[in-house]
């Protein structure tokens, strides 16, 4: 009988493994947001993967048929891309959404509500 052959992960399926396995070691599932945020982090990162590829392939400077030196257009892809998977992961929480929140500001805010619903009390 022949071995099962394992198919070889993506980076973007390691790395939603990895946020998955985080997430599970504290206790917490990714809601539906999240899982589209993690789905949307994979092929991010899988494109990511692939336009690095073709940059090292063919090098960063790309000179035209004019003499023009310019950049990659796979280059300047990466870098957008790469700016949008960190803000997608930014979205997704891990552990508590709280822990993230400056205790100070928190007061601070209290404050001004708690002022502003005593002068709203005082009027009406």
């Amino acid at each position: 009988m022949a071995a099962k052959r394992e198919l070889k992960q993506t980076p973007g399926q390691v790395m939603v493994a990895a946020i998955l396995a985080e997430m599970a070691e504290v206790g917490v599932e990714p809601d539906s947001k999240e899982q589209v945020l993690l789905d949307t982090a994979r092929k991010l990162l899988d494109r990511l993967t692939l336009l690095e590829a073709i940059v090292v392939k063919d090098g960063l400077m790309l000179t035209s048929p004019s003499g023009v030196v310019k950049v990659h257009p796979a280059a300047v892809e990466h870098r957008q891309l790469a700016a949008n998977l960190a803000r997608v992961l930014g979205n997704v929480v891990i552990g508590d959404s709280s822990a993230g929140k400056n205790p100070t500001k928190q007061r601070a805010a209290q404050t001004r509500w708690r002022a502003h619903n005593l002068a709203k009390a005082r009027t009406s």
